[in-house]
C-alpha cells in the first residue's frame, strides 16, 4: 500500500511541476534570422505533445522524447513587422516583440568584450558618450551571454534579449555595437547581436574537443602533470623575493598560468558559451582574439582555422561569414620572448583566410602601443561591416580590402613588390613614420637593413647601400610599427614577410 501511494504522490508531483520550458536565448524581443529555416526548442516532461504557433505562419508539433528535449524547424518572414510564437506543452509559452533581421554571433576575448560604457583600468572608447545618446535602434536587438567555463557541453545560457537603446549600449559589446549600426544603417534591417566573449582567453578554450588536435591535448595533459609541483615552486619563489632573498620576480611557469584560471582550459569556453547557441540560426560570427595566443602563435596557425571549422560542423548551416580582427601594434615587449609578437600573430591569424567565406578587418593603424584595449572600437565596426556588406550582402561597391603582397622580385640592388588593392590604389605615405622604419630588407646573410622605398603605381621598390643583393622583405615586423601602405579609401596593409627564417639579425 505504501509503495502505491508512493507511485500516485510521485505522479502527481510531476504533473504539478511539469513546464514547458525554453532556453533563455528564446525569449522576449529576439531576432531570428529572416527568410531562413530556424528552430524552435526547449524541454518538457518526456512524451509530452509540444506545439509552436508562430504568428506569422502554420503550427507544428512534435512529442518530447526520453530526456524531455524537443525541437521543431519553422519558416521566418523577410524584414518587416514583428511577430509572437506560442510554444504549448504541460504549460504554455509565448515570445513577444520578434523582430527578424539579420543574426550575428560576436565572440572573442576583452576587445570584443569591452562594452561601450566606462571600464575600470581602460581608456574611455572614444566618443562613447555621444555616441550612446544616438543609439536608439528599436530594430537592433543584443544578447549578452552570461561567463560561465564547463567541463561538458551545455544546453542552455544565461542572458535575455534587449533593445538597443541609450541605456542598454553601454553594458553591451562596442565593436558588436558599431557593427550593427553600419549593417542597419545600410541594408535598412533589423540586426540581432548575441554577444559571447571573455578577457584574456585563448582560442583553445572556444574551441569545442572535436576541434583539438592531438598535440595541443598532450600539452595540456602534460602541464596538468606538472601543475601541482610548478604552484608550489613558484608560491615559495615569490615569497623569496617578496622577502628580498632573491632579487629578481619569478617568471610564472606556463602550466600555472594556463591551469590557475578555469576559463583558459581547453574548450570549457565553447561547453559554456558557445554549444548553447548552435541550435539558434546566425548568419554569421564576427570574432576579435588573438593576444592570449601571442606565445603561442605557431599553434595558433592550425588551432583557430580548426576552431572555425568546428564551428561550422557544430551548427550545420554551411560555411557561415566568419570575421576577425587583426591584432593591433601593442608594446609585448620581449615578454614571451616575443619582441616581433604582434606580426607572427597577425600572420598565424590570417592562415585562416585559407577557408571559404573569411576575411579579416586590418588594424594596423589603430592600435595603441601601450594600451592592449585600444579605444577606436568604431572603426574596426567599421571595418568588419565593410566586408560583411561587400562579401556576404553583395555590395560590390563598398573597397573592403586591405592592401596585400601579391608578388615580388629581384632586380639588381632593388627588391619590388607588387601591392594589390582591390577596387582601389596604393597610398604609400613613407619609409618610416616617428622613427620607426616600416620596411627592412636582407640578403643571404639573413641581416636586416632599413630600406628606402619609392612607389611606382602599385609596385613599391626598395633598397639599401647595406644590401647588395636583398633576398627578403619585411613590412611593420615589429611590435610597435606604423602603417604606411594604405589605399585611398584609407585601409592599412597587415604586416607581412617574404622569408621564414627562425635565426636572423637586424642591422643598423
Amino acid at each position: 500500500m505504501k509503495i502505491i501511494y508512493f507511485i500516485l504522490f510521485f505522479l502527481v508531483t510531476i504533473g504539478v511541476n511539469a513546464q514547458t520550458r525554453l532556453p533563455d536565448i528564446l525569449s522576449d524581443n529576439m531576432c531570428l534570422q529572416q527568410s531562413a529555416e530556424v528552430q524552435i526548442w526547449g524541454w518538457d516532461t518526456p512524451g509530452q505533445k509540444v506545439v509552436v504557433d508562430p504568428s506569422w505562419g502554420k503550427h507544428s508539433q512534435t512529442i518530447t522524447g526520453e530526456d524531455g528535449s524537443w525541437l521543431i524547424r519553422i519558416t521566418t518572414p523577410k524584414a518587416g513587422k514583428t511577430g509572437r510564437i506560442k510554444v504549448t506543452g504541460s504549460t504554455q509559452q509565448t515570445i513577444e516583440n520578434i523582430a527578424f533581421g539579420e543574426v550575428w554571433l560576436c565572440s572573442g576575448q576583452s576587445n570584443m568584450e569591452r562594452e561601450l560604457g566606462l571600464r575600470k583600468g581602460q581608456k574611455p572608447i572614444v566618443n562613447f558618450w555621444e555616441e550612446a545618446k544616438k543609439a536608439n535602434y528599436p530594430k537592433i536587438r543584443m544578447f549578452k551571454v552570461a561567463t560561465v567555463a564547463s567541463q561538458i557541453p551545455l544546453s542552455n545560457c544565461q542572458g535575455k534579449w534587449v533593445v538597443c537603446n541609450q541605456k542598454t549600449v553601454f553594458d553591451f559589446s562596442a565593436v558588436g555595437y558599431f557593427y550593427a549600426q553600419a549593417l542597419h544603417e545600410s541594408l535598412s534591417v533589423p540586426v540581432g547581436l548575441i554577444q559571447s566573449s571573455r578577457g584574456g582567453t585563448p582560442a583553445e578554450a572556444w574551441t569545442p574537443e572535436e576541434g583539438i588536435d592531438e598535440k595541443l591535448r598532450e600539452k595540456f595533459k602534460t602541464l596538468e602533470t606538472s601543475f601541482q609541483l610548478d604552484s608550489n615552486y613558484y608560491r615559495t619563489a615569490l615569497d623569496n623575493y617578496k622577502n628580498g632573498l632573491i632579487e629578481e620576480s619569478p617568471d610564472m611557469p606556463e602550466s600555472v598560468s594556463l591551469l590557475r584560471n578555469k576559463y583558459k582550459k581547453l574548450s570549457v569556453l565553447y561547453n559554456g558559451m558557445i554549444s548553447p547557441l548552435t541550435n539558434y540560426t546566425i548568419k554569421g560570427v564576427i570574432w576579435y582574439q588573438g593576444e592570449a595566443n601571442v606565445p603561442s602563435w605557431k599553434t595558433y596557425k592550425t588551432l583557430f582555422p580548426n576552431m572555425i571549422s568546428s564551428w561550422r560542423e557544430k551548427w550545420g548551416i554551411g560555411d557561415f561569414p566568419f570575421y576577425f580582427v587583426q591584432i593591433p601594434p601593442h608594446n609585448y615587449g620581449d615578454k614571451y620572448g616575443m619582441p616581433f609578437g604582434v606580426p607572427k600573430i597577425v600572420e598565424a591569424q590570417c592562415e585562416a583566410l585559407k577557408l571559404p567565406n573569411t576575411g579579416v578587418a586590418a588594424t594596423q593603424d589603430i592600435g595603441t602601443f601601450y594600451d592592449i584595449h585600444p579605444p577606436h572600437k568604431k572603426e574596426v565596426g567599421r571595418r568588419l561591416s565593410l566586408i560583411a556588406l561587400h562579401k556576404t550582402y553583395n555590395k560590390t561597391d563598398i573597397v573592403y580590402a586591405a592592401p596585400f603582397l601579391s608578388s615580388y622580385k629581384n632586380q639588381g640592388e632593388d627588391i619590388v613588390l607588387q601591392i594589390e588593392t582591390p577596387g582601389s590604389e596604393l597610398y604609400l605615405l613613407s619609409a618610416a613614420i616617428g622613427g620607426i622604419w616600416a620596411f627592412h630588407i636582407a640578403g643571404e646573410n639573413k641581416i636586416f637593413y632599413p630600406a628606402k622605398v619609392r612607389q611606382d603605381g602599385n609596385k613599391i621598390r626598395l633598397n639599401s647601400p647595406k644590401v647588395k643583393h636583398p633576398v627578403a622583405v619585411r613590412y611593420n615586423w615589429a611590435n610597435n610599427a606604423n602603417a604606411t601602405i594604405y589605399n585611398k579609401q584609407g585601409l592599412p596593409a597587415l604586416p607581412f614577410r617574404t622569408d621564414d627564417w627562425d635565426e636572423f639579425f637586424y642591422g643598423e
